[in-house]
């Protein structure tokens, strides 16, 4: 049985995420009760019909007619404004509308945002309810990488072989390398063998160097779950009227280590 670790918490919530650059998507559906236009600014993208509401480049309008459809909508921001995104199938393709607006604008649990921060000629207001369950603390095995240190070898004879049949292959193209052993010394000899592989003597100094290697492994870990839910609950209106309603909710899922042994 899940425990309820924290409820009632939409204003801290949607200060944190309209803070940054986390989403938050929904899932509902919109109820339109009147004919809504909206300022138009943009044509299509994507393959749907994109209504952006954005001051600075407005021109036209769309019109979503009374109905109840299914709709998305994402909470976020983008760059210098936050944003709601409401992906509204009224159509195919879906009709898509931006809604952006101030950063300095917190919406909390109970939030309303007017006409005027809209650029519309509608209030946007409602409520966000959001709760965080836990599951009971579980264990098991993860994979992981981990880094180890790698010794690696060289014949010096061996890298004198290489340089000696390069040497050789262009003076049969070029008369101006009268000798193989004229060419220096190769600077990165030839891998032989690894560490503790050596079976009998070698009659040239091998050159070692360490390396770093990623190798794949388990681990142990402690972990919970952490499912977080948000309902919304939204109107449009004009006055005393209600043009539409939203209600909607955003359910997302995380798995949180409390332990995590050795990667072996």
């Amino acid at each position: 049985m899940k425990q309820r670790i924290l409820a009632g918490v939409g204003i801290a919530a949607m200060m944190a995420l309209l803070a940054g650059c986390d989403e938050i998507k929904f899932n509902g559906s919109l109820n339109v009760l009147e004919q809504m236009t909206f300022t138009q600014s943009r044509g299509p993208a994507d393959g749907a019909r994109v209504v952006e509401w954005d001051l600075s480049r407005a021109g036209g309008a769309a019109v979503l007619n009374p109905g109840q459809f299914p709709t998305k909508i994402i909470l976020g921001q983008s760059g210098q404004n936050k944003e709601l995104t409401m992906e509204v199938s009224n159509a195919n393709p879906a009709t898509v509308i931006k809604m952006k607006f101030d950063k300095n604008i917190n919406l909390g649990e109970n939030f309303t945002l007017t006409a005027a921060q809209l650029g519309q000629n509608f209030d946007l207001t409602g409520t966000l309810a959001t709760k965080v369950e836990k599951s009971p603390e579980q264990t098991g095995w993860e994979y992981c990488t981990t880094q180890v240190p790698q010794t690696v070898c060289r014949s010096a004879k061996s890298a004198d072989a290489s340089v000696e049949k390069a040497a050789a292959d262009i003076a049969r193209f070029d008369g101006s390398i009268p000798s193989a052993r004229e060419i220096p010394t190769a600077s990165n000899p030839q891998f032989v063998k690894g560490p503790g592989q050596f079976n009998g003597p070698v009659p040239y100094t091998p050159t070692c160097s360490t390396v770093w290697v990623t190798r794949p492994g388990n681990m142990y870990v402690r972990f919970y779950y952490e499912t977080t839910t948000r309902d919304i609950n939204a109107r449009f209106v004009q006055g005393e009227k209600t043009l539409a309603n939203y209600l909607g909710q955003a359910s997302e899922t995380q798995k949180i280590n409390t332990y995590q042994g050795m990667c072996n």
